[in-house]
């Protein structure tokens, strides 16, 4: 069922249209006897589709409707109707932007071809929006944030990953972001959707239940296999399947795997089928994969198989110059903020902080101070307890100076620079090479003004 809105006054055309489209679909018709009651409907009511007369209160209203309707909803299709057919009507309506030109005293046949056509292509839009959708919602919640040199190399490697299928084998501390790293290697289809991504944490898998969970079952292959089961190799043609936590895998399995990714096939039990596959192996792990290969805890030829592309992050005690693009990334996308920020004192002490549990345990500690005040600027007193007592070991101190350093010059510079002759913040601001947005931010981090 779709929503249609019969723009006309013409109540006896919108009766009609009405009952034809309801019998074709039981579809929702609304009306508007004018574009006024157009505008207010729209903005209250999403539709799949617009009937749109020619002629209401003026000669050339619903035409004159149109650009608006462009601008406002390009998605949206809409069937320009009228009594008349001469040329020029038709050539006005369709350079409008109107999706098709319908005569009012058509066939309810011919009505309802169109309709449908019409309604067709409203929802193959709308198809294409939810798909953008899916993509801009990926690239913006796995983008990599940082301004950092090691970030901006990382970037690039994975730019270049993404034109290979060879394994890729990520190393890092917990909470570096190994899975986000390894959903951005995700392909785009041709019908512009991004692929499967499969995960599985490696030590759940069990040797009594591996051959099933990774190359799946037929029907009737083992007692209670009820139904036929695709595995997780198949579940991932077409995208990436993700080993988190490699290193906690069973030796017994790893030589499993090392088949597979040899053959990039599978066989079902219970089936003499081989299944050609395309996928892209991602693992992880916080650990030294060689000294267990030394220890004989680790498959040698696995490691080698699956170390093509091995990309090594970061703990984010090394890339201290990306927390405060972190917290303003986990400031804007959290439930509970409203255009919130961090004071001067508490992004000193988020900065001096050794992170062991490096960026998630960092949108952790965001999310809780959002939650202990309900202030605009969050200060010290809103972060846990662990990150002000930080601050007591001596060795931390020291460690810190550097970044005290960096506030308290800040802020003298801008002290300074305020006291200039400038007649304006952008004046100011092209003095100090900044842009003026940026220069705001920082005066308002260093609670000063122009």
């Amino acid at each position: 069922m779709a929503h249609i809105l019969i723009c006309d006054d013409d109540l006896t055309f919108q009766l009609a249209t009405k009952q034809v489209l309801t019998r074709m679909g039981k579809h929702h018709c609304h009306w508007a006897k004018n574009t006024d009651e157009a505008r207010v409907f729209l903005a209250k009511q999403p539709i799949e589709l617009l009937l749109l007369d020619i002629e209401m209160r003026t000669p050339q209203e619903g035409l004159d409707f149109l650009p608006w309707l462009k601008e406002s909803f390009p998605a949206l299709p809409v069937l320009v109707c009228s009594g008349r057919s001469d040329f020029e009507s038709i050539k006005g309506a369709l350079q409008g932007g109107a999706w098709d030109y319908l005569k009012k005293d058509c066939e309810p046949e011919h009505l309802i071809h169109v309709v449908s056509q019409a309604l067709e292509r409203s929802a193959e839009r709308a198809r294409a929006e939810v798909i953008q959708q899916e993509i801009r919602r990926t690239s913006s919640s796995e983008r990599i944030i940082g301004k950092s040199e090691t970030i901006m190399r990382l970037r690039e490697k994975l730019e270049r990953f993404k034109r290979s299928d060879a394994p890729v084998l990520i190393w890092g501390e917990t909470g570096t972001g190994k899975e986000l790293i390894a959903r951005s290697l995700r392909p785009i289809r041709e019908d512009g959707t991004l692929g499967p991504f499969v995960s599985v944490d490696s030590a759940t898998i069990m040797e009594s239940t591996a051959e099933s969970m990774l190359f799946g079952h037929e029907k009737g292959a083992f007692t209670g296999a009820d139904r036929t089961r695709p595995g997780l190799f198949e579940q991932a043609d077409g995208g990436v399947l993700f080993f988190d936590e490699l290193a906690n895998m069973p030796l017994s399995i790893q030589q499993k795997l090392l088949r597979v990714l040899q053959e990039k096939e599978v066989t079902r039990m219970g089936s003499e089928r081989c299944i050609k596959l395309n996928f892209r192996i991602v693992a992880a792990t916080n650990q030294d994969l060689e000294a267990l290969v030394g220890s004989g805890k680790f498959q040698a030829d696995l490691l080698q198989r699956l170390n093509v592309l091995p990309i090594q992050l970061p703990p984010l005690r090394e890339r201290r110059e990306d927390i405060e693009s972190l917290i303003a990334y986990f400031l804007k996308k959290s439930a509970h903020s409203s255009t919130r920020e961090m004071s001067p004192e508490a992004l000193v002490l988020l900065q001096r902080y050794s992170w062991p549990g490096n960026i998630r345990e960092l949108q952790n500690v965001i999310e809780y101070a959002m939650t202990m005040t309900d202030q605009k600027v969050l200060e010290p007193g809103d972060l846990p307890e662990r990150i002000r007592a930080h601050l007591s070991s001596q060795s931390q101190k020291e460690a810190s100076t550097f970044y005290d350093k960096i506030i308290r010059f800040e802020r003298s510079l801008l002290e300074e620079a305020l006291r200039g002759p400038y007649s304006s913040v952008s004046e100011l601001a092209t003095q100090l090479g900044m842009d003026r947005s940026h220069l705001y931010t920082k005066l308002k981090q260093h609670g000063l003004k122009a």
